[in-house]
């Protein structure tokens, strides 16, 4: 498709629209970058509080990226259906359409978005493996400790210590 075959028209409006919606879920995007870049330093330092306000930040984020996203797909769905095209339209493809300022812009924010969401997910990935992490040696303390064993003071008849162990109980309920 030529590239004029978007300016001028209620498209390029739809365009921008949708310029607008992706420098949005950039930014959103970089929030959620640097609120989980926190939630990691509260890990390392457990620090529960900041860790609960982090985290309640990121749901937030979270829910406000979702309605975002919604956005787009349905801008999207309109540019598709205008264009005539059967399939949805991708970024990639509408750079192919629009004018060069418009394809310049729409190019660099994809780049940024894809750049975002690479940190996001190795960030998101050292979390979790953080968090399993703790919950493992949480669970190897509570076992070393439910097998603790204390040893009857007592003396038999004989003149020896007791040989009976008794074990230590632990209420393993939060």
């Amino acid at each position: 498709m030529p590239k004029d075959f978007m300016t001028g028209s209620s498209n390029s409006d739809l365009v921008r629209e949708l310029i607008e919606i992706l420098g949005k879920e950039a930014s959103l995007f970089e929030t959620f970058l640097n609120l989980s870049a926190r939630q990691q330093e509260a890990l390392v330092a457990n620090d529960l509080e900041n860790l609960t306000a982090v985290t309640e930040r990121l749901r937030e984020k979270v829910v406000e990226a979702n309605l975002t996203a919604r956005k787009r797909e349905e801008l999207i769905k309109q540019i598709s259906a205008d264009m005539g095209s059967h399939s949805d339209v991708n970024i990639s493809k509408l750079i192919e359409t629009v004018s060069s300022g418009e394809a310049e812009v729409l190019a660099r924010l994809r780049d940024t978005l894809l750049d975002f969401y690479q940190k996001i997910s190795k960030i998101g990935s050292q979390n979790e493996m953080l968090i399993n992490h703790s919950r493992e040696n949480i669970m190897k303390t509570m076992e070393l400790l439910g097998r603790l064993n204390s040893g009857d003071k007592n003396y038999r008849s004989e003149g020896k210590p007791s040989a009976t162990q008794t074990s230590l109980a632990l209420d393993r309920r939060a």
